[in-house]
């Protein structure tokens, strides 16, 4: 009879594990594969601080904060404070790159520095497509596995 008994709740078990599924959790430090994501950005202010929304592999707010810059010829050097908020994973990194006065085109790379990822790479890219409002959008990449 334990035999019997075992065996049912063995199968038991067995049956929930197969038709029960977990919520899916956050993507965290530690999960190898990159993380794709949308931003729309703006500073309609034009007081240095861009407000936004991300989308894709994480979904929030976006607040980027111009922290320097300089220009050699139609190339602006900058460096920018990602923030990245009301997500199920928030995040801030520091970025550095460039800026295309001409073409509006932004590239820049740079690391995690607070939260979730903390210490994985980012490559961002970006495009201006509202220059009355200083809208930007693009993709921002996170190779959560670069983390040390």
């Amino acid at each position: 009879m334990k035999k019997v008994i075992r065996m049912v709740v063995l199968l038991a078990v067995i049956a929930a594990a197969l038709f029960t599924t977990a919520p899916a959790a956050p993507l965290l430090a530690g999960d190898n594969d990159p993380l794709y994501i949308d931003f729309y950005k703006t500073d309609p202010e034009s007081d240095f601080v861009w407000d936004g929304t991300v989308s894709g592999d994480v979904n929030g707010n976006l607040q980027t904060v111009f922290l320097e810059g300089r220009m050699t010829g139609d190339i602006m050097h900058v460096v920018f404070d990602w923030i990245v908020t009301g997500s199920e994973c928030d995040f801030s990194a520091q970025l550095s790159g460039i800026l295309d006065t001409k073409t509006g085109q932004v590239l820049m790379n740079g690391t995690v520095t607070e939260g979730c990822y903390l210490g994985a790479q980012v490559h961002e890219e970006g495009q201006l497509v509202d220059p009355g409002v200083s809208g930007f959008a693009g993709t921002i990449r996170i190779m959560p596995g670069s983390a040390g």
